[in-house]
């Protein structure tokens, strides 16, 4: 049977955004350990509506930006490891075009 996981975004002081999975001890930027088939959804704890993207596979989530205060809906049924951003999230390296690097990971373990 599929287990269910959340993982809450918060927005620090300095403004950035942070993602923690929603279980005891975790810590802001872990990756939420899943089992394939599991399901996760996105508790948006911040005062602005979220995007969220898949950088790794950039296959797009099945839920649209996730409101103030509000939770991702649909439930996004994990099926492989997923390294996703909040949208956008452009970091230049040096001499190269902007690349999307993932803020966050679900890894299927």
């Amino acid at each position: 049977m599929a287990s269910a996981w959340g993982i809450i975004i918060d927005q620090q002081a300095d403004g950035s955004i942070t993602f923690t999975p929603d279980v005891p001890g975790a810590k802001v930027g872990q990756p939420l350990g899943v089992n394939s088939g599991d399901n996760v959804t996105w508790n948006n704890r911040t005062n602005q509506t979220i995007a969220l993207q898949s950088i790794q596979p950039p296959t797009p989530f099945p839920f649209g930006p996730i409101p103030a205060g509000g939770v991702s809906n649909p439930i996004f049924n994990v099926t492989e490891t997923v390294g996703y951003s909040k949208v956008p999230t452009p970091k230049r390296r040096a001499g190269r075009k902007a690349a999307l690097t993932p803020d966050a990971w679900i890894v299927v373990v």
